[in-house]
């Protein structure tokens, strides 16, 4: 049987934790389930947030039924995670985020040393990533006129569920280069690909936006290259030199409008070139994936 992203993470968990979790109501809702020690366990919904408790959730941390979480917690789930070899996994400890299967990010906070290594973990917060066929319907037809497609939107509003489902698309028709640098779309596990991401699409996971656009352009004769959260320079000259070949563009950035949008340096670069003619704009975190606006970005003012 598949396994779901709420699999995943109760995977991790302690007994006393996966039976707390397995009494909580609206599993197929959640977006994220935050650890803090010394703090209740937090269960985030697009609408609220919620508190674990032994036999259940509650919607006050103050409850006194609600579950403290300890240190020690802390240290058992992060074993698990990464399975007892904390300091074999120093580029993602760098980077303060551990990636999980079925896209499951796992994010550390916590105190850092002079590496820039986190080596004392406070906090984990697990971020569910999900599949939603056909909610990119409404979008499809600028792939049509082969148009570079932005698509923006704050932090939890869907920006990756929707260009996941729009690679699967295009990827059944064009030729689609995929540049998974987090692992968190396809979620490729070994030599695995486990979220359909399109027949004709190319996955490159783990490696540097820029580079992963480089290398598709080189040697894998894309009409179409997808990539998550545009977000310095060299992805923004990466993407130039695409478009210059020819090559059209589906890419997430953080921006909740259209005036956030267009005030980012990065991206008044990339609209000078029109490698992006439209944009997506989505509403937020209150209602993941619902779009709000598409806008003509080579002709705005």
């Amino acid at each position: 049987m598949e396994r779901t992203s709420i699999d995943v993470i109760m995977n991790y968990m302690t007994a006393g934790y996966r039976q707390a979790l397995e009494k909580m109501p609206r599993a197929s809702d959640l977006t994220e389930f935050r650890l803090y020690t010394g703090r209740p366990p937090a269960l985030v919904y697009p609408d609220c947030i919620m508190y674990l408790t032994g036999n259940g959730i509650a919607s006050c941390r103050s409850n006194t039924m609600c579950i403290i979480c300890m240190p020690e917690d802390i240290d058992s789930i992060l074993d698990k995670i990464t399975h007892y070899s904390f300091h074999s996994h120093e580029k993602e400890l760098k980077q303060g985020y551990i990636m999980l299967e079925n896209g499951v990010r796992a994010g550390l906070s916590g105190q850092y040393n002079e590496d820039g290594i986190i080596t004392a973990v406070t906090g984990i917060s697990f971020r569910i990533s999900r599949c939603v066929k056909d909610c990119c319907r409404e979008i499809l037809p600028l792939f049509n006129e082969n148009a570079g497609v932005l698509i923006c939107g704050g932090v939890n509003s869907g920006k990756t569920t929707l260009l996941r489902d729009a690679c699967r698309c295009v990827g059944n028709r064009k030729k689609v280069s995929l540049i998974d640098e987090r692992n968190e779309i396809a979620c490729t596990s070994g030599k695995k690909i486990t979220n359909d991401v399109g027949a004709l699409t190319n996955v490159l996971s783990g490696c540097e936006r820029s580079k992963g656009i480089i290398s598709a352009i080189r040697a894998l004769s894309p009409d179409y290259i997808f990539c998550d959260e545009i977000a310095g320079d060299a992805d923004v000259e990466a993407i130039l030199k695409g478009a210059g070949c020819g090559v059209s563009f589906c890419a997430t950035i953080h921006a909740s409008g259209y005036a956030e949008l267009v005030k980012r340096e990065i991206v008044q670069k990339l609209l000078k070139s029109g490698a992006f003619k439209y944009g997506v704009f989505l509403k937020g975190s209150f209602s993941p994936g619902e779009i709000v606006e598409i806008r003509r970005l080579d002709n705005a003012d």
